[in-house]
């Protein structure tokens, strides 16, 4: 399904709720009316939103078990999130920086803006729609929370859907809130923050211990496994691969997990493989015809017989001890190499004498050994093939019926939850508008001025540039993005 698809759709189900809440509202106005308020549903354009009060008791239930552990807990939260807050504001301007300027160059940490169909694939989508509406509930959970232990009543809590995006919302009461103390107003404040850095710390250490967690089920970091092969692929047939094949190797560049079988095809793609052959394998198998040039490309092989391919020596002394060009059967030559090679210096095999022999092909095609249980699978084409018609796991199980599902979920789901809880953590805590940093740098600010005897309004206009300021470059790095795209 394509983005244009996708959007499409889900307007299209959007145009559905709100013809159908027109009509009832209208039609069984009363009846519907007490649907609506015994769910707390409510359609709008675009917008589906859930409400309800029933979490109330057991808010106050969770906050009253352990008060002082609780206020400890926040007070830490506090703390990360003021030293969190200008560490966001440098990330942010290099961001931008970076993002303006061109750079190309890697660094260890960076912000960029996720979206299902353009950063991100939609078959992924239910992990996007899920992890963000996790990390939006453990936020909001960490307000009402820490309200609840500062006697701020929690009128109420709910889910907001704007689109296909979910977002979790808590209603405080602002006047009790707002009268509280600096302290206990940041904990509340600062609490959704808190939350979301711990839920982030805690997916990244099961991330991390994934393979102690899903190793009595899975061989991990021992090869991927042949999830899917499609239809169209060139990789299947008898002699090709197979779903449960457990790959290990492409050619020299040996494959442990997803990120090694795509940068082996990388490198097959780049650099095509040579070969150390046996004298006496050359001799036995050679079929070498006049040598020709076929658009640009050397010939020394009858062109009817197409398992044939020819080869160049790659000698570095001035004696040519075979030809300089050879054509032999090309399976045959990569079963029977001994090993790979880019000079005859690394062709000596057990006192057998080697020659290093590249085939010659066009730019477009290379050939491909892909090591499994068994026979080697062996493919002549374009490395992008595979890339796009075999899809592996990290996961190979060690019983017949466990699926390598499981841990593929298990895994993309504690990666999107990381991203998600750290990325909340960055986009709240940075004073914008309608989020918590708009808040914290308020209450932080209006407490400091005060103390210097600074005027309500210039206090009012300072915290206002500045939330301004940091809202335009929110929006300047999502424009710049959304440039990116288009371009």
């Amino acid at each position: 399904m394509s983005f244009l698809i996708f959007l499409l759709v889900v307007g299209a189900i959007h145009g559905v709720l709100i013809f159908f809440d027109s009509f009832f509202k209208s039609c069984m106005h009363h009846p519907y009316r007490l649907f609506l308020d015994g769910t707390g549903f409510t359609v709008k354009f675009l917008r589906i939103e859930w409400y309800t009060t029933a979490l109330n008791r057991s808010l106050v239930k969770w906050s009253t078990s352990s008060p002082r552990l609780l206020a400890r807990l926040f007070d830490v939260g506090v703390y990360c999130t003021l030293i969190l807050l200008p560490v966001s504001l440098v990330l942010l301007l290099w961001s931008l920086f970076r993002t303006h300027s061109g750079g190309t160059g890697e660094s260890i940490v960076d912000v960029e803006v996720l979206l299902p169909g353009v950063t991100l694939p939609l078959d992924e989508l239910h992990y996007y729609l899920g992890t963000l509406l996790v990390s939006s509930v453990v936020h909001e959970l960490g307000h009402a929370v820490a309200a609840v232990l500062e006697d701020v009543p929690v009128l109420g809590f709910g889910v907001r859907v704007y689109f296909v995006l979910p977002v979790a919302l808590t209603e405080l009461s602002p006047d009790q809130l707002n009268s509280l103390k600096i302290w206990r107003k940041l904990r509340v404040l600062c609490a959704g923050v808190w939350n979301n850095l711990v839920l982030g710390l805690v997916a990244l250490l099961l991330l991390q211990s994934t393979k102690p967690i899903l190793g009595w089920f899975y061989h991990i970091n021992r090869g991927v496994y042949v999830a899917e092969i499609e239809r169209k692929s060139p990789l299947l047939g008898a002699r090709g691969l197979h779903a449960g094949d457990a790959v290990t190797r492409i050619n020299s560049c040996d494959v442990q997990d997803i990120d090694d079988w795509h940068e082996c095809l990388l490198v097959a793609l780049r650099r095509q493989p040579a070969y150390c052959l046996s004298s006496e394998f050359i001799h036995r198998h050679d079929e070498s015809t006049p040598v020709g040039t076929l658009d640009g490309l050397t010939q020394c092989c009858d062109p009817d017989n197409p398992a044939n391919s020819c080869f160049e020596y790659l000698g570095d002394n001035d004696i040519l001890e075979i030809p300089q060009h050879v054509c032999l059967p090309m399976r045959l030559s990569v079963e029977n190499s001994l090993r790979y090679c880019d000079s005859d210096n690394k062709c000596n095999d057990n006192g057998v004498q080697g020659y290093c022999l590249k085939p010659l092909l066009a730019n477009s095609t290379t050939i491909i050994e892909i090591k499994r249980r068994g026979r080697s699978v062996v493919y002549l084409g374009h490395p992008g093939d595979i890339y796009r018609t075999v899809r592996v796991s990290n996961f190979i199980p060690k019983l017949r019926y466990i699926s390598p599902t499981f841990g593929d979920a298990f895994q993309l789901f504690l990666r999107y939850l990381v991203v998600f809880s750290f990325g909340l953590v960055l986009v709240n805590v940075i004073p914008c508008y309608g989020f918590d940093g708009q808040h914290i740098i308020s209450v932080l600010l209006t407490h400091q001025l005060t103390r210097f005897g600074v005027k309500n309004q210039t206090r009012d206009i300072v915290i206002l540039l500045i939330t301004s300021l940091c809202t335009c470059l929110q929006i300047a790095l999502l424009t710049r993005f959304l440039w990116n795209i288009l371009q």
